[in-house]
């Protein structure tokens, strides 16, 4: 099996009883001792669920470790990052850096 992929897993066998949602709250509202005579009286039937489990992605070489730049805003002073257009201080345009 790739890694990566999702394998469906069976679970264990439960029995609930089959019966339709809406027509219990109906009867919860208007007569709930028809409404419990009528869910003890549905059958049980077998239901499995599945689970769903992911094998984990193989592990990512680390990135390398750059240096972020600072620049100095001429105005006030301020050290800002290098991607940073304007002074988070002042506002002012920041000078442009060569790459």
């Amino acid at each position: 099996m790739a890694t990566g992929q999702t394998t469906m897993v069976g679970g264990p066998v439960e029995y609930k009883r089959k019966y339709t949602l809406w027509i219990l709250v109906v009867l919860i509202i208007l007569c709930w001792p028809v409404a419990i005579i009528y869910y003890f009286t549905r059958e049980k039937v077998p239901v499995q669920e599945f689970q769903a489990y992911s094998t984990a992605p193989p592990p990512m070489a680390p990135l390398p470790a750059t240096a972020v730049a600072e620049r100095f805003c001429p105005a006030c002073g301020t050290s800002n990052s290098k991607q940073a257009a304007f002074c988070r201080s002042c506002g002012k345009p920041l000078p442009t850096v060569p790459p």
